[in-house]
């Protein structure tokens, strides 16, 4: 079964690079100045943290965003290489912890999962639950692809920075020992709970991307440039998809 890891913002700022950039461009010139949101002062804009994002070499990012089509608690470790490793789920979908890299992914789900995304009976899942299951990249379920795709989390910060380009900057604070500028949407119009923070110190990365309506997103970032360690489950906890067809003809 294939997902699709987007809000109804992501899927519009996912339509291309070049694009989104084009729109971003065109609402930040509008009723902002040049360090971005209205009444802005020194620091660094909503369209640095964008930039940011996109030049980051790897990223830690813990919170919850729509998955298939509700929301799920997500952390996730990912750079640019590939390499990956994190965990996923809620209540609709079950859960599911993860590694990516070289081209294969591990999954390691629970029964919740099992029945949700490969529709497995009881005895299979019984079998089955507590194993890693071996997927080529290519096969994979694609939500969990897209999570160990780094793209994935610039173009939520994009989406949240293109539907509230005008936020008003606010003083200089400090969260979680990270100093940072936070961005918070006052439109009363439009004001849907969109935050952010972004580091007030070295590369204006994003801290955090908050969007509960519109991208429908709440995500913390940190361990931007970190290595992944991604490594392979132990052979003997491991299913290929040989094994399983084995296990599923066996209980047929």
């Amino acid at each position: 079964m294939k997902h699709v890891i987007r809000g109804h913002r992501s899927a519009v700022a996912a339509a291309g690079t070049v694009a989104g950039a084009v729109v971003l461009l065109a609402l930040t010139g509008c009723g902002s100045d040049d360090d971005g949101g209205s009444g802005a002062g020194d620091g660094p804009a909503q369209a640095d943290a964008v930039k940011a994002m996109r030049t980051a070499e790897s990223v830690h990012a813990v919170g919850e965003m729509l998955w298939v089509a509700d929301p799920a608690e997500i952390d996730v470790r990912v750079d640019k290489k590939g390499n990956c490793v994190g965990s996923a789920g809620n209540e609709q979908q079950g859960s599911v912890e993860f590694v990516m890299r070289d081209g294969t992914m591990w999954l390691k789900p629970d029964a919740a999962y099992l029945k949700s995304a490969y529709a497995y009976d009881a005895e299979v899942i019984a079998e089955v639950e507590g194993s890693y299951l071996e997927e080529t990249e290519a096969d994979a379920p694609t939500d969990l692809v897209d999570l160990c795709t780094l793209d994935t989390y610039v173009e939520e910060t994009d989406s949240v920075v293109s539907f509230s380009p005008g936020m008003t900057q606010k003083e200089k604070t400090r969260h979680e020992g990270v100093a940072v500028v936070p961005y918070v949407n006052e439109d009363p119009s439009t004001s849907d709970g969109a935050s952010m923070k972004i580091a007030a110190e070295g590369k204006p990365y994003p801290v955090t991307i908050t969007d509960p309506e519109g991208a429908e997103v709440d995500l913390a970032f940190s361990a931007f440039g970190e290595p992944i360690k991604a490594e392979a489950p132990a052979a003997e906890k491991v299913l290929t998809k040989d094994q399983l067809s084995d296990i599923r003809l066996e209980l047929m």
